[in-house]
């Protein structure tokens, strides 16, 4: 197993609609989804799973409604979380696989979710 690494991006306050179509094609992309959450606390942690669900609603979505139902929770959760102070980065990475077939090239999101310091 490799991992390629591609860029990288973080959330920032400004436009979360677009920022919400960018995670969108990003989830529609990749094939796993690692999410992970630095902090704690009981709004930290009922956002990530938010965005988490949201993000995995993305990357299954088989019809436009689906696709937009999980835009939205994603734009939601985005405008939640940056109220509170959290932080969103992301990145797309190639993780290749060797196996019995060959080697298979899986894209993978990474998404770090990041809560500010009580």
């Amino acid at each position: 197993m490799q991992d390629k690494d591609c860029a990288g991006w973080a959330v920032s306050n400004s436009d979360p609609a677009g920022q919400a179509e960018r995670l969108v094609a990003l989830a529609r992309e990749a094939r796993l989804l690692e999410f992970a959450l630095e902090g704690d606390g009981d709004d930290a942690g009922r956002l990530a799973s938010a965005l988490e669900e949201a993000l995995e609603r993305a990357m299954d979505a088989e019809s436009a409604e689906e696709v937009n139902a999980a835009r939205a929770a994603i734009e939601t959760a985005l405008g939640a979380l940056l109220q509170s102070g959290m932080r969103l980065s992301a990145q797309m990475s190639d993780m290749s696989i060797d196996g019995v077939l060959g080697t298979a090239r899986m894209p993978v999101l990474t998404a770090v979710l990041t809560a500010p310091a009580a």
